[in-house]
Parts: structure tokens; sequence; C-alpha cells
């Protein structure tokens, strides 16, 4: 079983969630994934870290842990925080009348499982995917 892991921790701002998601880029490039699975594994993964930085630290002070992990044919990211957490009031279905809401629907449509746990000790959102060039053609 083929395993690969990657590991990262960054302020929780704008331009170090942009680096760490070039540095997830990076990491998938060296998978033999098609270029529509490295897309969609970058972009849920990048909405998850900018609601990091948009959301988690009002005071604007703390990190994102972004951890990467290919098993088998499976890759999974967890984007992680220490932050304020979710609101349970706030609605998973993008509004018309807001200016956000669209990030959580994006990562349920582009991953074939989406976990968040949310709370007054953070957020973690893990995303899985089973991209189709990962699996064993000999496996049933």
């Amino acid at each position: 079983m083929v395993v690969s892991t990657f590991e990262e921790l960054a302020p929780a701002l704008p331009n170090e969630m942009a680096d760490l998601r070039r540095k997830l880029t990076g990491w998938l490039g060296e998978l033999p994934l098609d270029p529509g699975s490295t897309h969609d594994i970058t972009l849920a993964t990048y909405e998850a870290l900018a609601n990091v930085a948009a959301h988690a630290y009002p005071d604007g002070h703390g990190w994102a842990r972004l951890e990467a992990e290919r098993t088998g044919d499976t890759v999974t990211v967890t984007v992680t925080d220490t932050g304020c957490g979710i609101p349970s009031t706030r609605p998973r279905v993008a509004g018309l009348r807001t200016s956000g809401g669209r990030g959580l629907l994006l990562i349920d449509q582009v991953t074939d499982q989406s976990d968040i746990d949310s709370g007054t000790h953070g957020t973690t959102v893990r995303m899985t995917w089973r991209p189709a060039t990962l699996r064993d053609p000999g496996a049933a």
C-alpha cells in the first residue's frame, strides 16, 4: 500500500493560506493524479483555508494546520484551526443575500466525502477523494 503524507502549519493570513495551497499543489504533483482530481482537491482545500483566514480568528491572530495523506487509492486532506468555530445557526446552503456561505457548499460538491467538526475548540474540515487514477485496476 502506498502512503504519502504532507503537513504544514502557518499563520491564518490570506497570503499564508495561498502559500499553503501552492505547497499542497506541489505535493499533489508528485502523485499520479489526473488534472481534474488535482483541481478539485486544491479548490476545496483552499476554500477551507480561506474560511480559516476569514472567520476563525476575529482578533486576527491564529494558525491553520494543513495535513494531507494518500493511503492506497484515497487522498484525505484535513484543515484544522483553534478559532471560534462555525456558528450552529449558519446555514450550509449559499444564501443569495450573503457575501459568503458558498465555501462549505462547494467543498461538499467536489469531495467524495467531507466532515466538519466545529465548536469553541476550533474547526476541523476533513475532505476525502477516491480518484479513479489511484485505483488498482486489478482490484474488484
